[in-house]
């Protein structure tokens, strides 16, 4: 798998926060466009999860596929040498075992990204929260 520099990942965090034209645009002129389409297919573009496919990024795909709950493309990336992606899944959840072997084998880079998606993924069921409570009507009225 190519390794990408802290740079790099710098910028797929501050696209994965902002979703900034940017950062999107920095990461394509910079040769790593399938970056840009992980980010996207984790986002649900299913032409940017077959873009991967196609272009033998089946290793970001798989990640993708075990971002979204499928255990065997966690395997899949364990049996293809490709931990740092299987810790990477289980680090965007919080595992503290996962963030300790991505710090321990220098995958910081992924840690980095994993935490946004952990932190996108809380701000998204807060608002959900708050979303149900206000639906079932004001409760000050």
């Amino acid at each position: 798998m190519k390794t990408y520099s802290k740079e790099t990942f710098e910028h797929l965090v501050l696209l994965i926060r902002k979703d900034d034209d940017s950062d999107r645009e920095w990461l394509l002129n910079n040769d790593n466009r399938e970056l840009v389409e992980f980010f996207d297919a984790i986002e649900g573009m299913e032409n940017s999860f077959k873009w991967l496919l196609d272009n033998n990024y089946r290793q970001l795909a798989a990640a993708v596929d075990g971002y979204n709950g499928n255990d065997k493309a966690k395997l899949f990336l364990v049996k293809s040498g490709n931990r740092e992606l299987a810790a990477f899944i289980d680090a965007c959840d919080g595992s503290k075992t996962a963030i300790a072997f991505l710090i321990k084998e220098d995958h910081k880079g992924w840690v980095m990204v994993a935490k946004e998606f952990f932190d996108k993924e809380a701000k998204k069921e807060k608002k959900g929260m708050w979303g149900m409570l206000f639906n079932l009507g004001n409760p000050f009225r």
